[in-house]
C-alpha cells in the first residue's frame, strides 16, 4: 500500500533508508557472517525485520549492513543499538531508538521521534512535529521547521540552523554544554533564554517585549526576552551551566 508500516530491529550496523515513488519496500542486507540471523514478517500493510546474532558471535560478526527503499507514506520505525542511521525522502511518521547510533535525517516531512543514549542526531531540512532526545549525543538541525521542535539533551551541545519558520514552538534544553542559534535574516520569532549558571551571548538586535516579574532583576547575561522581526515563531532555550549564544546566521564562530 501507499503508506505501509515498516519496523527495523538491528543490534549493529549502518542503516541507510530513503523513500521512492513505487509502491514497494526493497530491502538489501549485508551481514557480517554467518553468525547473524534474519527474520522478515509481514504484508501489504506491514512489515518486520528483526535482526537476532547468536550468542556466540563477536561484535564484528553479528554486525548486519542495510539498504531499505518504502514508499515516501510510509510510517518507519528503526531499533538500532550501535552504527549509523541514515533516513532520506520520507513523508511519513519516522521513529527511531538508538543507543550509540549516529542518526542522520534529511528531506523528511511528518511526525519525527529520535531518541538516543550517547549518539549525535542530525536533521536537515525538515518539517514536521520533531522531538529529539539524548543523554549525552549533540544535536544538530539545519533548516527544519515546523508546529514544534523538542531538543533535549543532558551533556550534549544543540545547535540550530535556520529560520524557525512555520510559526512553531521551538524548545531547545540541555545541562551543561553550548547550545547556538544561528539564525537567519528572515527569522521570526520571540525568544525565551535562561542559563541558569552558565551565561547568554547574544549579538541579534531583539525588540524588548515586558519581561515577568520573577526574571526582572536578572542581567541579560542570564535572562534573554525579545522579539525577532514579527515574532511568529516562540523559541524557548534554556541551559543549567552552558553557554546559549545568539548570532546571525554566516556570522563569526566564537570560542568554546
Amino acid at each position: 500500500t501507499a503508506n505501509p508500516t515498516f519496523h527495523l530491529h538491528n543490534h549493529r550496523g549502518d542503516v541507510r533508508i530513503e523513500g521512492w515513488d513505487q509502491l514497494l519496500i526493497e530491502l538489501e542486507g549485508r551481514p557480517g557472517s554467518e553468525a547473524v540471523d534474519v527474520t522478515i514478517a509481514g504484508g501489504e500493510q506491514q512489515v518486520s525485520v528483526q535482526v537476532h546474532p547468536r550468542r556466540d558471535a563477536s561484535a564484528k560478526d553479528a554486525r548486519m549492513d542495510f539498504t531499505v527503499r518504502v514508499p515516501r507514506q510510509a510510517a518507519v520505525r528503526i531499533d538500532s543499538e550501535r552504527g549509523q542511521v541514515v533516513v532520506k525522502n520520507l513523508e511519513g511518521s519516522l521513529a527511531i531508538e538508538g543507543v550509540s547510533t549516529a542518526v542522520s535525517v534529511s528531506q523528511a516531512r511528518g511526525q519525527i521521534t529520535i531518541r538516543t543514549v550517547d549518539g549525535p542526531i542530525q536533521i536537515h531540512s525538515a518539517t514536521g512535529s520533531i522531538n529529539a532526545d539524548s543523554i549525552s549525543g549533540d544535536l544538530r538541525f539545519v533548516q527544519v521547521n515546523g508546529p514544534e521542535l523538542v531538543a533535549n539533551t543532558n551533556s550534549g551541545t544543540i545547535r540550530y540552523e535556520g529560520d524557525f519558520g512555520e510559526g512553531g514552538t521551538y524548545v531547545l534544553n540541555n545541562y551543561s554544554s553550548p547550545i547556538d542559534i544561528l539564525a537567519t535574516a528572515k527569522a521570526s520569532f520571540r525568544l525565551t533564554a535562561r542559563a541558569v549558571m552558565g551565561a547568554i551571548q547574544n549579538s541579534l538586535s531583539f525588540r524588548p517585549t515586558p519581561l515577568s516579574n520573577a526574571f526582572r532583576r536578572l542581567s541579560p547575561a542570564k535572562y534573554l526576552q525579545g522579539q525577532f522581526n514579527s515574532g511568529d515563531s516562540t523559541v524557548r532555550v534554556t541551559s543549567y551551566s552552558g553557554t546559549i549564544r545568539v548570532r546571525a546566521s554566516g556570522s563569526q564562530e566564537h570560542a568554546p
